[in-house]
């Protein structure tokens, strides 16, 4: 799926437990009165309050896992750091703001994630304000440390510092830990060979198993027939596939990923997955504040 703004958009920024507060730095004088908020940000909180009365509902505090000691807060991650391997794919960049004097530029991707800093200058695209970049990228990192991935468009030049276009900013964390499952996309099919190959780490079956624990919703119950119970919802689907012989064996991944698309139907803990998608995100420049570049 295409999305021609930001995911963050279509899912309520990814704050369905996490909020991101800017601590921001005191007024010292006349100057500081000028600044934008944006270049008064020292820092970043995390976190979520919930006001509540006690005790809590009984429909809450008699279901299955329920700790009293969390309150509202059932199920939340914890907090310790965790290593992850970020994939980005850059496809294109449409409409760029020219950068030199020919009405062109020569425009290059560059990403900053924590300690990683890559500036892909050397593929630079030449005089084009459309480029195709057609880029992967893979990079280590360490949440919550660093979570703030920056994809940033420059312009190659032969003299002097390479000029800003534009940069968008992703913080990773909020979709790495929000119940959407942000972090690979819920493809439309599931095959295991040729160029649409399942990439999530996880088959759908584990992806499926695993969110109906952490809801604590009955299920999957797989049956004959093609035939899934999750919860009070019956899902259909085929149970075979083709492996790159052309042989057919007996899976339940159909299934699963069937269960996985609807699963903002499953009562309670349901919620729309963010599918496999394409983003479109504006590029904006600190120095020219609110245009789009």
């Amino acid at each position: 799926q295409v999305f021609n703004k930001e995911l963050e958009s279509e899912f309520d920024n990814f704050e369905d437990w996490l909020h991101t507060f800017n601590l921001l730095r005191g007024k010292i004088g006349d100057n500081d009165d000028n600044a934008t908020e944006e270049e008064r940000i020292v820092g970043r909180f995390k976190g979520s309050m919930c006001v509540y009365k006690v005790p809590l509902p009984d429909d809450i505090s008699k279901e299955a896992g329920y700790d009293p000691t969390f309150g509202m807060f059932q199920g939340i991650p914890s907090n310790d750091p965790i290593n992850v391997l970020v994939r980005v794919y850059i496809v294109r960049a449409t409409d760029l703001h020219p950068a030199d004097i020919n009405g062109k530029a020569d425009p290059y991707i560059a990403i900053k994630l924590g300690k990683t800093d890559i500036k892909d200058k050397e593929n630079y695209i030449s005089k084009q304000l459309n480029p195709v970049f057609g880029k992967s990228f893979d990079i280590e990192a360490t949440f919550p440390m660093e979570s703030m991935l920056t994809v940033a468009v420059y312009d190659w030049d032969l003299v002097g510092t390479d000029d800003l276009i534009g940069e968008t900013k992703i913080d990773l964390e909020n979709r790495f830990y929000s119940k959407h499952r942000a972090t690979c996309g819920v493809s439309q099919t599931y095959s295991i060979h040729g160029y649409n190959t399942w990439r999530d780490p996880m088959k759908p079956s584990q992806i499926l198993s695993k969110l109906c624990k952490e809801g604590k919703v009955d299920g999957p119950h797989f049956g004959p027939g093609g035939r899934v119970k999750v919860a009070n919802r019956v899902f259909t689907g085929p149970t075979e596939i083709e492996d790159e012989n052309g042989q057919k064996k007996p899976t339940d991944e159909h299934l699963a990923l069937a269960v996985l698309r609807h699963w903002e139907d499953i009562p309670r803990a349901g919620c729309r997955l963010v599918p496999e998608h394409v983003e479109t995100r504006p590029l904006l420049n600190p120095d020219k504040p609110g245009i789009e570049q």
